[in-house]
């Protein structure tokens, strides 16, 4: 610095290596930031008014902070901060971050746009999947979302991206967090709110599929000083038009449905979180997100008998109507207090969910002769009511513990679980509603379950670091049929190790070693033994002995810059399906959830990145082997190989990066999906996006499956009966989405002078 210790402000400073430079400008202070690809020797150069005025080389490792003093009179700087910026893909040992922020295909766009190009993750029409994961969690900066299907797509896509940090994708979740479900773990690392300001935005969508639909929502931030507020609100209206087909082959004839349905959406949702930092060592906060959704189901089916001379036998036709109340309430709140400077730290959660459903489904079936005339007494309605009531208590402490010689996690959790569920049956043929106890029936659900767990990660070296864990889980259940005066009690206690390895060759070059062990519960309708009647020869029916099931897996994965490659491999016992049984007998078709099988599955997976000019791809590889082998004498056992391949492009269309043009495509082989063959499909999907008025108003405007080909058929195998269900969820549709952002610094001095100014005019 100089004798007069002034910055210069609107200073060129640069740093070059070979051909590359990198430069930015002072701002009136003298200070900026520059971000360089790598680690190495730069040469650094200041200009001012054109001239240079400072020269030095300069080695930068990491992040580089460098003082320059300049012997002038007139002018100085006063500090300069050179930050190495950060790789694409990096590797922690545990999981894989994605730094968002680095990315030109995920400017402009929101959260889903952002796991869309996620390496491991796998985004269609709305849903998120993990590569050798059967489901997944969603966490935003460490915290769970109590969201899912509709409720979750919307409110991720209230995030912009120019809002998020990085993304964490956790295949192998540490014993911290909960042994439920065979499912990985996505955290949206977002950036930090500014101090003392607010932002937000609007954003509207509007989707013409065979119908049409819209959704509407806003998210806003508010931070001044120790008291931060966020919040999202989603509105969605419309409908969709899937199809079905579904064939039996009986071994007498064969059964031809053709199902037309219309899907009503009628849905309402937000999130609102709360966050004070009461000191520098203790922050309180809470969230509540609820939803309410009003779906409405319009179906007509048409099945087909035909003889083994594939000829017309008879017709039957099925209408019914579908009516949903759906309501949901979560509340959460917490608590962090930290201990010390070195990261030790108590944190605790509280969280308490209601969740409730009914369901009214009124239904007729008609049969005719093959030549269309009405076989007489064969007319039937009812009327089929459900209702179900979930209540969820959670209580958690975590402690945060690190040593000089280990970092240590460790923690317990409380989980109390209630659920009440009646079902109706009322026989409406004869024009009146005439109860059937028989298919009625109220049932009640209990789960408790108790959880210890530690973790341990230590660097060994400098490229060597692991993490071991353990979590143990006792679960106390009880299913009472009320109406069969049915009860079952179960109790069992699970330990669930986890062990993570990763070895850094060098800055860009690593391998990890990861192993876990999950269980899967019932889910509460799945224990439910009575009946829901979809038509008169069709209903879906619990099953109160059903057992949790465990999933092993284990991964070793590579990271070599912008490229990835996993090897994984899972072994699945007892697995739950939902098996349709028939029999030769019959035309009743009964979905029943069974532990119908033992499932492994090896596979390899390859994703790499890269970008060229104003063109950036993001690819991914899967190759797979799967084999389920049935634990029911009815179920065939059955096993594939497999793949799939997907790339999404973004090219940006001018030098001021306003205009972008986007293009994906998915192909994905034959495979199996729990005891069903699944059928080859592709999706191509084109974008348009426009970043307009100083980047305020985002426009979108989107194909989904152009060509229409993302059409798949399931097929099971039941008392050798072969089921093939074709299936057309009604996906492709163009989209026009609108986004418009606000925010800007709070103004509190000017405020805090305003509010001086009116006090002085009481005296």
């Amino acid at each position: 610095m100089s004798s007069q210790q002034t910055g210069i402000d609107y200073a060129e400073v640069s740093v070059s290596q070979e051909k590359t430079r990198f430069s930015a400008i002072s701002d009136e202070k003298g200070n900026f930031f520059i971000k360089v690809p790598q680690n190495g020797n730069y040469k650094l150069s200041v200009l001012k008014d054109g001239k240079l005025i400072y020269e030095k080389n300069l080695e930068i490792i990491n992040d580089t902070k460098e003082k320059i003093t300049i012997d002038n009179k007139e002018i100085s700087i006063q500090e300069i901060n050179i930050l190495k910026k950060k790789k694409l893909i990096e590797r922690k040992v545990d999981r894989l971050v994605f730094n968002v922020e680095n990315s030109i295909s995920a400017t402009g766009g929101d959260a889903m746009d952002a796991l869309n190009i996620t390496p491991g993750l796998f985004v269609q029409n709305n849903q998120i999947s993990m590569i050798g994961k059967s489901s997944m969690s969603i966490m935003v900066n460490d915290r769970m979302l109590n969201l899912s299907g509709d409720d979750l797509a919307n409110f991720l896509k209230n995030i912009r991206t120019e809002d998020i940090k990085s993304i964490e994708v956790i295949t192998s979740p540490p014993s911290k967090y909960d042994a439920q479900g065979n499912s990985g773990l996505i955290n949206i690392i977002t950036k930090n709110v500014k101090t003392d300001s607010y932002n937000g935005n609007v954003r509207f969508t509007l989707t013409q599929s065979k119908r049409l639909s819209s959704n509407i929502g806003t998210g806003f931030n508010y931070n001044r000083g120790k008291l931060t507020f966020t919040s999202s609100v989603n509105y969605g209206n419309g409908s969709q038009e899937p199809y079905q087909r579904y064939t039996l082959e009986y071994p007498n004839y064969t059964w031809k449905e053709e199902n037309t349905k219309r899907n009503y959406i009628n849905n309402f949702g937000g999130r609102f979180t709360i966050d004070y930092k009461i000191n520098n060592k203790i922050r309180i906060g809470g969230e509540y997100s609820g939803s309410i959704s009003n779906p409405l189901i319009k179906s007509q089916n048409n099945s087909s008998i035909f003889n083994n001379s594939q000829i017309l036998d008879s017709l039957i036709q099925n209408n019914s109507r579908i009516e949903i109340n759906r309501h949901s309430n979560a509340f959460n709140l917490y608590s962090v207090i930290k201990l010390d400077t070195i990261g030790r730290k108590i944190s605790y959660d509280f969280d308490y969910l209601d969740f409730s459903t009914s369901s009214l489904n009124n239904f007729s079936s008609n049969s005719y002769f093959s030549d269309n005339t009405l076989k007489p007494e064969n007319y039937f309605s009812a009327r089929n009511s459900s209702n179900l009531d979930v209540n969820i208590i959670t209580s958690r402490l975590d402690f945060d513990y690190p040593t000089q010689w280990v970092k240590l996690n460790f923690g317990a959790k409380l989980t109390f679980i209630n659920n009440e569920s009646n079902v109706s049956f009322f026989n409406t043929t004869r024009g009146i509603s005439e109860p059937d106890p028989l298919k009625s029936n109220s049932f009640e659900y209990k789960e408790n379950t108790q959880a210890l767990y530690i973790s341990g990660s230590k660097k060994l070296n400098d490229k060597v670091e692991v993490q071991l864990g353990f979590r143990g889980e006792n679960t106390q259940t009880e299913g009472n049929s009320v109406t069969l005066s049915q009860k079952n009690k179960n109790k069992y206690f699970m330990l669930f190790p986890t062990f993570n390895i990763s070895y850094s060759f060098k800055e860009d070059k690593s391998v990890g070693l990861n192993y876990n062990r999950r269980i899967n519960r019932p889910t509460y309708n799945n224990l439910n033994p009575f009946r829901f009647y979809s038509t008169s020869f069709n209903y879906a029916e619990g099953n109160p002995f059903l057992n949790a099931y465990t999933t092993d897996n284990i991964e070793l994965s590579y990271l070599y810059k912008n490229s990835y490659t996993m090897l994984y491999a899972s072994f699945i016992n007892d697995a739950i399906d939902q098996v349709t049984f028939v029999s030769p007998e019959s035309p009743i078709q009964r979905v029943i959830p069974t532990n119908a099988y033992n499932q492994y599955n090896v596979g390899i997976y390859q994703g790499y990145s890269f970008s060229l000019n104003r063109w950036e791809s993001n690819n991914n590889l899967s190759v797979y082997y799967t084999r389920s082998r049935s634990n029911i004498p009815e179920l065939k056992s059955s096993s594939a190989f497999s793949g799939s391949f997907k790339t999404v492009n973004s090219v940006i269309l001018d030098k001021d990066k306003k205009y972008r043009a986007e293009a994906s495509f998915l192909y994905r082989l034959p495979s199996l999906a729990g005891s069903y063959e699944l059928s080859s499909f592709s999706q191509l999907n084109l974008g348009f996006k426009a970043s307009l008025f100083k980047q305020r108003l985002n426009v979108t405007i989107e194909a989904v499956d152009v060509l229409k080909t993302n059409k798949q058929t399931f097929t099971q195998t039941v008392n050798n009966i072969r089921q093939s269900n074709y299936d057309y969820a009604d996906i492709r549709r163009i989209n026009l989405t609108l986004v418009y952002g606000f925010g800007q610094k709070l103004d509190l001095y000017r405020k805090k002078e305003v509010n001086t100014e009116e006090k002085q005019r009481i005296n």
